[in-house]
């Protein structure tokens, strides 16, 4: 009798023991055939543990939850299940699940951020991948102390988040991302470039901005510094810059912004208006870009004060309003345009005396 309990007892032990080793089995063998899709899954921070695999089980990661849960709770519990975002083959062994959570092998996102974007625009990119959200980024585009003595007195970081591609995850927070586009900004803009800057009678902050205005100009690169160049003349003559793109901006920042630049709006009322204010506007209109802070500080030296936007893609330069007329109405006939009435770069002629328009098409 004893005998028979005993073989009794080693078959039911043997039978326990077969059907653990084919359960373990099946956790690092998961059928699933030769094609296996991908699929990306989020674990917020404090994510329980029975809901992770119970996740896992819903995408076809793993095939049963409460079996995967036990495997990492009896043999992989010292390794901690990290939050973020993962990409997994479905279905997946086990242990590689294991080892990618526990090495927080999360998804990187590439974000390719281009010359002459707005901090608001800027952002958007991260945004919309899911890397952080509007708010922080607003709280964060207030963090003025990253450039002491360069921001003084205003509000925000416009025209210091430097154009690049930036590697972050989706933990990555926005305040992060803004310190690293300064950091980039702050290595770019050097001190050979500040240098300059001050031997134009400028701030590092007047450079940018000017630098901004460039960047929204500058079609074709090689023209920057021919672009910088009018500016400047204009502004030691005294002549209000009369750029287009800070009319622009300013309707932007209000939420008055129609898609077209019309006449009438050349007499909107913002400090940003260029046609309405001398010098410089208070702040960047953009983030421009190394070949524009570069145009900024090393402007071409030359007698323009104008310049039109040609068949070429590029601008035709003008010493005079005279010839800069004869440039509008060159461009127009080579256009076969007729003068508009509508134009994103065409405000009318000034009044006799008035100093002229920088741009016009």
């Amino acid at each position: 009798m004893a005998r028979s309990l005993l073989r009794i007892s080693l078959l039911l032990l043997l039978l326990a023991l077969v059907v653990v080793a084919y359960l373990a089995y099946r956790l690092e063998h998961p059928a699933g055939g030769g094609a296996r899709d991908e699929v990306t899954v989020v674990f917020e921070t404090g994510t329980a543990t029975a809901h992770i695999f119970r996740r896992l089980e819903k995408e076809g990661v793993v095939e049963d939850a409460r079996l995967a849960e036990i495997y990492y709770r009896v043999h992989r519990s010292a390794t901690p299940l990290q939050a973020g975002e993962y990409l997994f083959t479905r279905p997946m062994a086990i242990d590689e699940v294991i080892n990618r959570m526990g090495r927080g092998d999360v998804v990187k996102h590439a974000v390719v951020v281009p010359e002459g974007l707005t901090a608001e625009e800027t952002f958007e990119l991260f945004w919309k991948r899911g890397v952080g959200g509007p708010e922080a980024f607003r709280a964060a585009m207030r963090g003025t102390e990253l450039l002491p003595g360069i921001t003084s007195g205003v509000s925000d970081l416009e025209g210091f988040l430097f154009p690049d591609t930036y590697v972050v995850t989706r933990s990555t927070s926005a305040g992060q991302i803004v310190d690293r586009m300064v950091a980039q900004f702050q290595k770019t803009f050097t001190l050979e470039m500040r240098r300059r800057a001050q031997e134009l009678g400028l701030t590092v902050r007047q450079a940018v901005t000017l630098a901004s205005i460039v960047e929204k100009e500058s079609a074709l690169s090689q023209e920057g510094r021919l672009i910088a160049g009018v500016y400047l003349n204009r502004l030691r003559r005294g002549m209000r810059l009369q750029a287009d793109p800070t009319v622009v901006y300013a309707m932007k920042q209000d939420g008055r912004w129609r898609g077209m630049l019309y006449r009438s709006d050349y007499g909107y009322e913002s400090p940003y208006n260029t046609y309405l204010y001398s010098g410089l506007p208070p702040g960047p209109i953009c983030n421009p870009g190394r070949g524009a802070l570069r145009a900024a500080v090393a402007p071409a030296q030359t007698e323009y004060l104008y310049f039109v936007a040609d068949h070429t893609g590029g601008h035709r330069f003008s010493r005079s309003y005279e010839e800069h007329r004869d440039a509008i109405a060159a461009g127009r006939r080579s256009r076969q345009e007729p003068p508009p009435e509508v134009s994103p770069d065409a405000p009318s002629a000034p009044a006799p005396g008035q100093a002229g328009p920088a741009t016009a098409n």
